[in-house]
């Protein structure tokens, strides 16, 4: 028997890809959501369901045990495969449940001739990571595979909105940077008859009618629990450009003996975090910064959770107003992720005459005197590619340069290439010191030839 774990936040495709796999495949297919309801309701579900996907009767049982034992004896014949979808909700049902299932994977184990591959999907990652991943938890170590889904690449979801609708770069930057790489929202807007724009965008979460920006909220309290005042004071100050510790204690209020417990829960617990050190730190320096992960949590905790007052009351023409002034600044620490995520998985390639070198690991990097670079890129231990990102529509110019080069000094790099990626390009005097200098100048028609490779490749794997 195979016992599979697919994880991952509501939204990003876990139930479509188990579907897509596996319900066309010609094994006999049993799909069970697990709701909140009493497990006695829900047996007569499954076994009314077991019934359909084998086209008999089948016996009744009274106990989840007596289910599994019956899947046991079915698949002795027929080959089956059964998902339970959000599976973490036995929890809230019969927590015993989980031990019933250890029992019954570890018999499993040694019975031959059984055809039975069974599927958990769960939405709520940190208490999946509870069910699987802690040691005292009785299914930890007994998946034989665990697939963390996640959302999908910048250039992954570029691909998606071209075959969906025309829309210039910028405006998919623009797009991503709102509803980052979740399938779940684009989805969801679509169905609702509304273009894929920014401005649409803005207005389905914030408009009273539509859900999305009270589901974030309900899902997030339901995954934080009694914590989640904290957790979203964290994520709200993080989201507003307060990404170290210090910042995060000043704008939330949070003890200081307190804030990296939360932290660290976010990282390691809820995945919704990350931290970051400068770029050639050691691994315990100070100075860390967090980030919020997902673009998504960041255009939600930056503009509707502060403001859902003013959605409840249907107050929202300066919101909306403030959000489209604002957005650029909300944009611009995203299209620095994008270009570095590019930079790094164009690595070693050369793309319509832009050869890009051969790195291995790239990174923002950052002093306590004020001082970043958005771009470091090395191999090993030797720093090859130094640069800037823009996203301003200002041209990049001599004065930007020796600000940079004065930069690279106080990080102490040299014989670095230099790289600039502009949404606005460069000055004719800016492009010629750089080509001069052997460096690289990129707009984003140069990163979008990039992203049509990447997207080829990923094709043809």
């Amino acid at each position: 028997m195979n016992f599979a774990v697919i994880y991952g936040r509501r939204g990003v495709g876990k139930t479509r890809l188990v579907h897509e796999a596996f319900s066309l495949s010609g094994v006999r297919f049993l799909y069970i959501f697990v709701g909140r309801k009493s497990l006695d309701i829900q047996l007569g579900k499954f076994l009314d369901r077991l019934s359909e996907c084998l086209g008999r009767r089948v016996p009744r049982v009274r106990s989840f045990e007596d289910f599994l034992l019956l899947l046991r004896d079915i698949s002795k014949k027929d080959a089956i495969i059964v998902v339970f979808d959000e599976f973490q909700n036995f929890k809230d049902v019969d927590e015993s449940i989980f031990s019933i299932m250890q029992e019954f994977v570890d018999d499993m184990k040694f019975r031959e001739n059984v055809k039975l591959f069974i599927i958990v999907i769960g939405s709520l990652v940190g208490m999946m990571h509870n069910i699987f991943e802690a040691k005292e938890a009785p299914l930890y170590g007994r998946a034989t595979l665990k697939i963390h889904l996640r959302p999908f690449r910048y250039w992954q979801i570029r691909n998606m909105l071209m075959s969906y609708d025309r829309f210039n770069e910028e405006e998919i930057v623009e797009i991503y940077s709102m509803l980052g790489g979740m399938p779940r929202y684009y989805d969801t807007i679509d169905r609702l008859g509304l273009k894929i724009r920014k401005e649409t965008i803005i207005d389905y979460f914030t408009n009273k009618s539509y859900a999305g920006w009270r589901e974030v909220r309900d899902e997030l309290i339901e995954e934080f629990k009694d914590a989640h005042p904290t957790y979203f004071s964290i994520l709200e100050a993080i989201s507003m450009g307060k990404n170290d510790s210090g910042e995060i204690i000043n704008y939330t209020g949070i003890p200081s003996k307190s804030i990296h417990k939360y932290l660290n829960e976010l990282i390691n617990h809820f995945e919704i975090l990350k931290k970051a050190l400068p770029y050639g730190a050691k691994p315990r320096a100070r100075g860390a910064k967090y980030f919020i992960i997902d673009p998504f949590y960041r255009f939600w905790f930056r503009y509707i959770f502060p403001n859902i007052d003013l959605i409840e009351i249907e107050h929202t023409k300066p919101l909306k107003k403030h959000i489209m002034d604002d957005l650029p600044n909300h944009i611009g620490p995203i299209f620095e992720e994008i270009a570095r995520e590019t930079i790094l998985a164009a690595s070693g390639s050369e793309v319509d005459g832009i050869k890009i070198p051969k790195i291995n690991k790239i990174g923002p990097w950052w002093d306590n005197k004020g001082n970043e670079i958005d771009i470091v890129a090395g191999w090993g231990q030797k720093v090859v590619l130094i640069g800037e990102v823009s996203w301003s529509k200002k041209q990049y110019n001599v004065n930007d340069i020796n600000e940079l080069e004065n930069k690279i000094r106080q990080m102490g790099a040299k014989n670095v290439s230099i790289i600039i990626i502009s949404r606005g390009g460069t000055t004719r005097g800016a492009r010629s010191y750089i080509e001069e200098k052997g460096g690289y100048i990129l707009g984003i028609d140069d990163l979008a030839k990039i992203w049509d490779q990447l997207t080829q490749t990923n094709k043809n794997i």
